[in-house]
């Protein structure tokens, strides 16, 4: 087994020196970087409307924004900008920050819990908050930018001038869409997601395609849904339906880089899916409802504070396909969303054969693409909806759009074929393939040129060989110890015709043990009880042998009352020789005391294995 490690080792490293020349595939998934600044309408509206009826939207808006907190991911950042600390009328500055800032790398209950224990006042609705929040927004870095604005009346303020008249109300709401249409045009990085709650919105916002979202919440229940839909359309994630709602059963025939379960109940608890394969979720995150609605309504026993809003969110990583049941208990409305793993592929054909990219030629081929499973086959999965294409192929200085199947007729130079699948509606996956298209070459200059391109193809036989020329230098000429000597060789006490058993020892020098060239070295503990017999200092030399480098340490003359016996040999007088034995030889030592004998017989092999078989 050592031996196999040294030769793992020593391949190993003659794998990472020739790396670069036989050549590798790396594959990453880089997770893009969200900034998504979110504008929180606090204003009285969402406590009492104008007839005097108290709602509790307040509640529902600030819990699913814990729910949307809880749904970030690591390289988010999430900003909250409060109506309230904007109202110049009530203490409020045109300028102010964001009131919360967290990140996807902090604790996700923190995350939680920071937004639940944000109390603010509530009066009015000033636009500068939008301003403010775009402008930041468009400032930053990030690869995605989101600017989502929660609001349920019309905005009241404007360049920290609160408007009183109806009318001036009334042409603000007119100037809001022009507003977003500029805000496309200075940042077309920036999209924008608008969720009007109420059923009468006196502001009618307009959609911009894959630019500007509007979602509009009739009513107090719709809100939770609404922000999970706009959670799903931030984060690419989608709602998987149960094949069994009773027991809790779904699957899926694509892999998921993720799957988040939301269970609404007041003892909710997701323990794990379980099926074709177990998991156990990250750690889970409780969301909770909010006791009070705001500072200047903390005291009025006519604020709605719906207890029922509590609930956990629970995200299992990296899921394979197949199918699963979600062990739960205490939940009374669960929902799950996943995010699949999706791969798009390129092939080029010729005569039904696909061909690789480095061998394309001057020619007519066939083109497909489109979504690959584990395999590498192409599929399709009801799981990612109806998938569409858009797909274009570059040659010779040329770019047309192309649809799989196509025959298409490649010429020198240069070609890249790029294909983006846009599923889910809110979702898109992407592959480039590029190469150079040759002139088709005579037999000879192809052969010559195919034992150019492909001389590496032998660089794993070349390293083989030198990784056992390094083996057989460094370590086969190694001199070992065998392996069936004893770390604890047996001592057999004999006295007076009594037979008891002892254990002495056996250690190797660990210097020696790894030290290329070396042979190893070692000391054996051959007597038991103290007896006044000395360490056999010893040198493996091959064979099955070992040499006694101590040898006059156990002449005669050194030895007061003992006899001393290899093999049932005692060693010549005067030796002076370093002594050769068999490493499976016996050591007895006879030790003389007031008239009676005490033998000591230490077998180095261990037990069962005989000193003729293995010399």
């Amino acid at each position: 087994m050592k031996k196999c490690t040294v030769l793992l080792l020593c391949l190993t490293l003659i794998s990472a020196i020739f790396a670069p020349f036989i050549g590798a595939q790396i594959y990453t998934t880089d997770q893009p970087s969200r900034a998504i600044h979110i504008v929180y309408d606090d204003s009285g509206s969402m406590i009492i409307d104008d007839y005097g009826k108290y709602l509790d939207r307040w509640a529902q808006a600030k819990y699913a924004m814990e729910v949307f907190a809880a749904m970030l991911e690591e390289k988010d950042t999430m900003r909250v900008y409060y109506m309230s600390d904007f109202d110049v009328k009530h203490g409020g500055k045109v300028n102010a920050p964001a009131r919360i800032e967290i990140t996807g790398s902090k604790d996700a209950q923190s995350r939680v819990d920071e937004v639940h224990k944000t109390i603010t006042e509530a009066w009015n609705t000033p636009y500068d908050t939008v301003a403010k929040a775009y402008n930041e927004l468009k400032r930053t870095n990030d690869d995605d930018k989101w600017l989502v604005i929660l609001t349920d009346g019309d905005f009241n303020q404007e360049n920290g001038i609160p408007l009183e008249k109806e009318e001036e109300v009334k042409k603000l709401g007119e100037k809001v869409n022009s507003y977003f249409s500029q805000y496309i045009k200075e940042s077309d990085d920036v999209r924008i997601i608008i969720l009007a709650m109420g059923d009468i919105i006196k502001t009618v916002f307009k959609e911009v395609p894959s630019r500007i979202f509007y979602e509009q919440a009739k009513n107090n229940n719709e809100i939770l849904g609404k922000i999970t839909s706009i959670c799903n359309r931030i984060f690419n994630r989608n709602k998987l339906s149960f094949s069994n709602e009773t027991r809790r059963e779904f699957s899926f025939d694509i892999p998921m880089h993720e799957l988040l379960v939301f269970a609404q109940g007041d003892k909710a608890e997701v323990k794990g899916i379980s099926g074709d394969n177990t998991y156990r979720p990250n750690k889970p995150v409780n969301v909770r409802y909010s006791e009070v609605a705001a500072v200047n309504y903390r005291d009025n026993p006519k604020v709605i504070v719906p207890r029922s809003l509590t609930g956990v969110v629970a995200a299992f990583r990296d899921v394979k396909k197949g199918a699963y049941s979600l062990d739960i208990a205490g939940a009374q409305t669960v929902e799950i969303y996943y995010k699949p793993v999706v791969n798009v592929d390129i092939n080029l054909l010729k005569n039904g054969r696909e061909i690789k990219i480095r061998d394309i030629v001057e020619g007519d081929y066939k083109i497909q693409y489109g979504i690959v499973n584990e395999e590498g086959h192409f599929f399709e999965s009801s799981l990612l909806g109806n998938v569409t294409y858009e797909a274009t192929l570059h040659n010779n200085g040329q770019t047309t759009p192309i649809k799989s199947g196509d025959a298409v007729k490649l010429q020198q130079g240069d070609f890249k074929a790029r294909v983006q699948a846009h599923f889910l509606d809110i979702n898109t996956a992407e592959n480039t393939v590029t190469g150079r298209v040759q002139v088709p070459l005579p037999f000879k200059e192809r052969l010559r040129n195919w034992i150019q391109k492909y001389w590496y193809i032998f660089w794993p036989l070349v390293c083989l060989l030198l990784g056992l020329l390094l083996y057989w230098l460094l370590w086969g000429r190694k001199k070992r110890f065998p392996k069936y000597m004893s770390s604890k060789p047996v001592i057999k006490i004999e006295k007076d015709g009594n037979i008891i058993t002892k254990y002495g020892s056996f250690k190797i020098n660990l210097k020696t043990k790894w030290l290329p060239f070396c042979p190893e070295t070692g000391k054996i503990v051959a007597a038991a009880d103290g007896k006044p017999l000395p360490s056999l200092k010893v040198k493996a030399v091959g064979n099955g042998s070992m040499e006694l480098t101590n040898t006059g340490d156990f002449m005669a003359n050194k030895l007061s009352g003992v006899d001393f016996f290899i093999s049932d040999q005692q060693l010549p007088e005067g030796a002076t020789r370093n002594k050769v034995m068999s490493c499976s030889a016996q050591i007895k030592s006879v030790f003389y005391s007031a008239g009676s004998a005490t033998t000591h017989t230490c077998s180095f092999a261990r037990s069962g294995i005989s000193g003729k078989k293995n010399k």
